[in-house]
C-alpha cells in the first residue's frame, strides 16, 4: 500500500480529511499520502462531474496536496488521470462530518467519489461519522478507516466494490465494535421553502429534515444507533437482478 489518495465533500480544510491525513502519514507502510479535495464543501453532489466548465486547481503542499474548484468525483477523477503521477493503490474518501447510511449513499460526494475511484481500477473505502454532540471524534474514525485500509493491504479488497464505513461520535475506547452491514433505511421529511431576493424574483430552498430511521437487523442503521462501526460493502452494478426475469415475463423485451 504504497499511495494512498485522500479526498471528500466536506472541502480542503476539513478536519476530517486533515486526521485521515495525520493517521496515514504515520503509518510505516505508506510511502506517501496525496490529498485531492474540492476547495469548499460539496456534499450531495452524488456523481456529478464537470463537463462543460473548466475545473481550476490550487497546489497547496508541493506535489503533495491540491484543492480543486470541481465536485468530489472531479478531485478523484483528475487525480487519478494524471494530477498526481504516482499510481494511486488505494482512495480513502472522507472523513464526512455526518453519516452516510442507507439511501444517503445515493446522494453522497464522499461515497460516489469512492465509487469513481472504483470505476478506474482502484480500490476505495469510504469514511463517515456521526456528528452529533459537542465533539466529533475524528480520530476514532480514522483508526477505523487505517485498520481497514492494512487489511485491504494485506489480504486484498474486492472487484468493483467500495467498502463504506460510518462511525458512531464516541472516543475510541467506548466504540461497541464492529458489524458488517447492508444498507438501513432512513425517512427525511422534505419540503420546498419559496422566497424572494433583493429584486423579487423568487428562488427556492429544499430542505429536508431527518424523521427517523428504521433500525433493521444487520443494517448499517442498527449498528450505529448500538454503537458499533458499520461496514457495507457497496457495489458499482446496481441492476436490479431479481427484476429481470420477471421483465421477460411480462413481454418487456418484444416491445419492438
Amino acid at each position: 500500500m504504497s499511495n494512498i489518495l485522500l479526498s471528500n465533500d466536506d472541502g480542503i480544510e476539513s478536519r476530517g480529511l486533515w486526521a485521515l491525513k495525520s493517521c496515514f502519514e504515520s503509518d510505516d507502510t505508506v510511502r506517501s499520502v496525496f490529498i485531492v479535495a474540492p476547495d469548499r464543501e460539496r456534499s450531495a453532489t452524488g456523481h456529478a462531474i464537470s463537463l462543460h466548465e473548466p475545473i481550476r486547481t490550487k497546489e497547496i503542499q508541493k506535489g503533495r496536496v491540491f484543492s480543486v474548484d470541481g465536485t468530489p468525483v472531479d478531485a478523484v477523477h483528475m487525480a487519478i488521470l494524471g494530477l498526481i503521477p504516482q499510481k494511486i493503490d488505494l482512495v480513502v474518501t472522507g472523513i464526512n462530518n455526518g453519516l452516510n447510511l442507507g439511501t444517503d449513499v445515493f446522494y453522497s460526494g464522499t461515497v460516489s467519489a469512492a465509487m469513481h475511484a472504483v470505476s478506474h481500477g482502484v480500490p476505495a473505502i469510504a469514511v463517515s461519522i456521526d456528528n452529533h454532540g459537542d465533539i466529533v471524534y475524528f480520530e476514532t474514525a480514522a483508526f477505523f478507516a487505517r485498520k481497514v485500509a492494512d487489511i485491504i493491504r494485506d489480504k486484498g479488497t474486492f472487484e468493483r466494490a467500495i467498502l463504506n464505513i460510518n462511525v458512531p461520535n464516541l472516543p475510541l475506547g467506548d466504540v461497541a465494535g464492529v458489524e458488517i452491514t447492508r444498507l438501513g433505511k432512513r425517512r427525511y421529511n422534505d419540503s420546498i421553502v419559496e422566497k424572494k431576493d433583493d429584486r423579487n424574483n423568487r428562488y427556492y430552498l429544499i430542505q429536508g429534515v431527518l424523521s427517523h430511521d428504521i433500525g433493521e437487523d444487520e443494517t448499517d442503521v442498527r449498528a450505529i444507533a448500538e454503537h458499533r462501526v458499520s461496514i457495507t460493502p457497496l457495489g458499482w452494478d446496481i441492476t436490479a437482478h431479481h427484476a429481470v426475469a420477471e421483465l421477460r415475463n411480462r413481454g418487456f423485451h418484444k416491445l419492438k
